[in-house]
């Protein structure tokens, strides 16, 4: 299996606090008040046991390693935008979507073993992943310097069943026994190819640019398939779509996230 990666890339082990952690990130999100510190939320989480049984520790690592780095950074435009979601009933694979590409975007250890193990494996026609193989990915990336200073084997096995579970539960891969996590044909809904392509349009990315995006590979889509289904989804009124080869133009009908994240709530 292929699982070179040339980019410039530094691995931490953070996936071991917290896999996907969905429902906690929901019951965080419905919690969280804009204008709140970090340290003001983190004790009211604790306070008002809004994660229920768990230690103290666990809850503060949570709350400050796993939902700050994925939803307040650079700044709090994620939590936003996921609670505005919620609010409007989307906790579904809506949901699930964007939490593994906030996941991935600030952890390049999710985003490589996505992109460069899960879906290789996928069109290689492999049935399932295991901790060896992440391990051993893990492996390479001491030896190319990905991880600066070498991992514990341990410490690698803990962060490989971290990732795999977090794979599991944004929908990649379904647990089949207790050892045994298989490949999923994952697709992201329309509503995130939506939600997603106007992201990238609003930081700044040119028409060309949102199509050629290296957030597209998370979820297996390669520049003809994005500009095939901005093609399709031009059809549904979310924005006019002119695609010729790399001639891209797109006159895009919202004037902001909050107005894509109403829409999609309706």
């Amino acid at each position: 299996m292929n699982t070179i990666v040339s980019e410039a890339r530094q691995y931490t082990n953070t996936i071991s606090k917290g896999s996907a952690l969905l429902e906690e990130t929901r019951t965080l999100l419905r919690a969280w008040q804009p204008g709140e510190s970090l340290n003001e939320f983190c004790e009211r989480v604790l306070r008002e046991d809004l994660l229920g049984r768990m230690t103290a520790y666990r809850a503060r690592d949570i709350v400050r390693r796993v939902f700050a780095r994925r939803y307040l950074r650079p700044d709090n435009k994620p939590a936003l935008l996921l609670k505005r979601l919620l609010k409007g009933g989307h906790s579904g694979q809506l949901f699930s979507d964007l939490c593994l590409l906030y996941a991935a975007r600030n952890d390049d250890l999710i985003r490589d073993v996505v992109t460069h193990l899960y879906w290789p494996a996928l069109s290689e026609g492999r049935l399932a992943l295991a901790p060896p193989h992440v391990v051993e990915f893990l492996r390479q990336a001491e030896r190319d310097t990905r991880i600066p200073e070498p991992w514990s084997e341990q410490v690698k096995l803990k962060a490989a069943r971290g990732i795999l579970k977090a794979m599991a539960d944004f929908g990649l891969l379904v647990e089949v026994s207790r050892r045994r996590r298989e490949l999923v044909h994952f697709r992201p809904t329309d509503r995130t190819i939506v939600f997603v392509a106007y992201d990238l349009h609003f930081v700044g990315s040119t028409d060309a640019g949102v199509v050629d995006h290296q957030d597209w590979a998370l979820f297996g889509l390669t520049p003809r398939e994005v500009g095939a289904a901005l093609d399709r989804l031009s059809g549904e009124g979310w924005w006019l779509a002119q695609i010729a080869g790399s001639v891209v133009r797109i006159t895009w009908k919202h004037a902001s996230m909050e107005e894509v994240a109403d829409a999609l709530a309706r």
